[in-house]
């Protein structure tokens, strides 16, 4: 591949942004917000401004003559979603490859249930409040033009952490709190095997699969926040009780805090052949908090 559109550059697309830039791509990515414009300019990205859902702009996403395409942008609250006539620009052109960037949440809530590629996403099921209905929408949008040859395939990846998403605001503002007997089994992924993990799915993936972007050991939401608590020598996060818990988030938000299950990343592994270099969140928050410290 060498000319590649990133849908939505943020915090995870700049840094695949810059991995591609380094092996020669032309890259063009698609921001909102002057920061994250400036920041892309800087690195060497083509920006293209202006809503998904205007026709401007996806005429000039169709211009570009990518021959990749890795669609981030998340689904909208309101209106039809952009996603759907880019797909469709797309059926036509000389593309390799169009990865979308989906979310585990479309598995729901498992009760801590192990989950992989071949386990059915929650459709009729939606309803429990924590499937991800608008990400399952998405997904069978991109399947069906995966059936009529586009060459799509399909990322589910989970929490992203990294340099500067360390929970070092939350924690030390006290806003994240640990909800009393309710610690779920949640997966994670260091933004740099996030990055291998869509790269691989560009290069190798097949069309119409899907594949988990997680690292290899699942783990207590307890766990994760105590380490970047201990690491950033900042207090250990607080323990609310359930009826706080409920006073303190929606119905919504507090379905999907409690929601557990354990995510399967050997497809990822097997398949797209991607060598997790942070295998586990010890390892990958240590070097994230690392990085932070070293740019001080």
């Amino acid at each position: 591949m060498n000319n590649v559109l990133i849908v939505g550059c943020g915090y995870t697309g700049l840094r695949l942004a810059s991995v591609l830039l380094a092996d020669g791509c032309r890259v063009t990515g698609t921001a909102r917000s002057d920061v994250r414009v400036d920041a892309m300019r800087a690195a060497g990205v083509d920006v293209i401004t202006g809503a998904l859902d205007d026709e401007g702009t996806i005429a000039r996403l169709l211009g570009t003559g990518a021959d990749c395409v890795v669609y981030f942008a998340p689904p909208q609250a309101d209106g039809p979603d952009p996603l759907v006539p880019l797909l469709d620009g797309m059926l036509d052109a000389p593309l390799r490859a169009f990865v979308y960037a989906s979310a585990t949440s479309v598995y729901g809530d498992r009760g801590g249930a192990w989950v992989d590629e071949t386990t059915p996403i929650v459709i009729d099921g939606v309803a429990d409040g924590v499937a991800n209905a608008a990400r399952i929408d998405a997904e069978a949008s991109v399947l069906e033009r995966a059936a009529r040859g586009l060459p799509a395939r399909i990322c589910r990846i989970s929490g992203i952490y990294g340099p500067g998403r360390t929970l070092r605001g939350p924690l030390a503002s006290g806003r994240y709190a640990l909800i009393e007997n309710r610690d779920p089994w949640i997966g994670r992924v260091h933004v740099d095997d996030l990055v291998a993990g869509i790269t691989a799915a560009c290069r190798r993936g097949r069309d119409g699969a899907a594949y988990n972007i997680v690292d290899a050991r699942p783990h207590r939401a307890s766990e994760f926040a105590n380490l970047a608590a201990e690491l950033q020598a900042l207090p250990r996060p607080a323990h609310i009780s359930l009826a706080e818990a409920r006073a303190r988030y929606s119905p919504a938000e507090l379905r999907r805090k409690t929601a557990s299950k354990r995510v399967r990343c050997a497809r990822l592994v097997d398949e797209l052949g991607v060598e997790l270099r942070y295998p586990s969140f010890e390892q990958g928050l240590r070097a994230a908090v690392a990085e932070d410290q070293a740019r001080k």
